[in-house]
């Protein structure tokens, strides 16, 4: 799924490093793309065209983004999304698309996803997935925009496509038509989601997206269980039927699932058999904080008195082997008119919501959480983190250590994608006498 250009990168030798994955200090060196030498402070030799001195401050894998809705990024500053959840942003989205046109509208969706991808690479991100709507009222146009986006930001940014049918697959037969014309155009991923195919059954859509993912050799995402309850048995969730194909058609490390938050409400019997199913068969999950937080809304009162029953139990999961990451989601709309693509600041959330503030969840810190391990789910090539043979996508954070860059909202010093320095934050505060 990437492609590296040797031709296109620079040497690079970044200077005086802390790292996540060991103590002390460390020079990394990347060359084509790649990290080539990762050595103490003073090893490497140079032959670097650039050199960068980080004096100590902590340095990890770029973020990884595995769960943005893209076209739908700033849809809370337009008209007539004010205010608006659930089932009433839904037809108000249908009607704004109808509406608007391929096009979206005063601000199109091709400026509204350019300028949330810049944030994001601001942020510290390398690698975006994100879902593109693809449905008979917009066509392939949101696709269109997402392609050329995509080759518009591979210096950049890697851009992941997920074919996200948001007017339904099977009991929509023109949408179906669409999702096919969309893969074969080259997006990379399949998405899905019952909840928005209610004609269809359950068995019915999973098996739908299997078999188109299977025909064009695809990874599949999908949204799962928006509204299963603690008393219905597993068998009866969408987790199983995708489990079971996931078995059936050997898919196993290629699909990653989104949400699952009524993990949080099962007992314990209950929660430890939906972690053993996504273990057992090699499914990864990704959660989002700010929009499982804020669209607790929807169904309950505020203020929240129990977290547990809006989230899945994140570090549960992690301790018991699940694939965990966490993404941005949304970035200003309807299901998260807060999120602003910046996942160190989603990380903050997901570790004080539920770990009261520590950074690290079942054992895992927080940034592996959004940096390494969603980048195995999102089937870049390994390794992965700041070793020999990784990605040169990396974050300088203006911190020395990864609990003080969460809980202080370090800037991100350097952002660096493909082994060159693409972007800076460098915040100056003065008292004024």
């Amino acid at each position: 799924m990437t492609t590296i250009d040797p031709d296109a990168h620079t040497k690079l030798i970044l200077r005086d490093v802390r790292l996540l994955e060991a103590d002390g200090a460390f020079d990394v060196a990347m060359d084509a793309g790649l990290i080539s030498a990762v050595g103490p402070v003073g090893s490497l030799d140079s032959h670097a065209a650039d050199e960068v001195d980080a004096e100590g401050r902590l340095c990890t894998a770029a973020f990884v983004d595995g769960h943005v809705h893209l076209d739908k990024s700033y849809l809370s500053e337009l008209p007539g999304f004010a205010g608006k959840v659930g089932a009433e942003f839904f037809d108000e989205l249908a009607k704004f698309k109808a509406s608007t046109g391929p096009e979206g509208g005063p601000a199109t969706v091709m400026d509204r996803m350019r300028r949330a991808a810049h944030n994001v690479i601001l942020n510290g991100t390398g690698t975006l997935r994100a879902q593109i709507d693809v449905d008979p009222i917009v066509g392939l146009a949101h696709l269109d925009a997402a392609l050329a986006l995509r080759e518009e930001l591979a210096p950049l940014l890697r851009l992941q496509i997920v074919v996200f049918p948001q007017e339904g697959l099977v009991g929509n037969p023109a949408a179906a038509e669409l999702v096919e014309e969309a893969l074969h155009r080259g997006a990379d991923v399949m998405g899905g989601a019952h909840g928005f195919d209610r004609s269809a059954t359950s068995t019915d859509h999973y098996e739908a997206c299997f078999e188109l993912a299977a025909r064009h050799d695809v990874d599949i995402d999908l949204h799962l269980d928006f509204d299963a309850t603690p008393e219905w048995p597993l068998e009866t969730w969408d987790i199983w039927q995708v489990a079971r194909l996931t078995r059936e058609r050997g898919w196993q490390g290629r699909v990653t699932v989104a949400h699952l938050t009524q993990h949080g409400q099962l007992d314990p019997a209950g929660r430890e058999a939906l972690a053993a199913l996504l273990v057992d068969n090699n499914i990864a999950l990704t959660v989002v904080p700010g929009a499982e937080l804020h669209g607790a809304r929807f169904w309950t009162e505020v203020p929240l008195d129990d977290v547990g029953a809006a989230t899945a139990g994140y570090g549960e999961l992690v301790e018991r082997g699940v694939q965990l990451s966490y993404a941005g989601g949304h970035l200003a709309d309807a299901f998260n008119p807060f999120g602003d693509g910046d996942l160190l600041r989603d990380g903050l959330l997901l570790s004080a919501a539920r770990n009261l503030g520590d950074p690290c969840v079942g054992g895992c810190h927080i940034l592996t959480l959004g940096t390494t391990t969603p980048a195995a789910a999102a089937g870049l090539p390994g390794p992965h983190g700041i070793v020999p043979g990784a990605l040169a996508d990396c974050v300088v954070f203006d911190a020395s250590d990864a609990d003080t860059a969460v809980r202080h909202q370090a800037d991100r010093w350097l952002v660096i994608h493909h082994g060159r320095p693409v972007a800076t934050t460098r915040t100056t505060k003065e008292l004024l006498s």
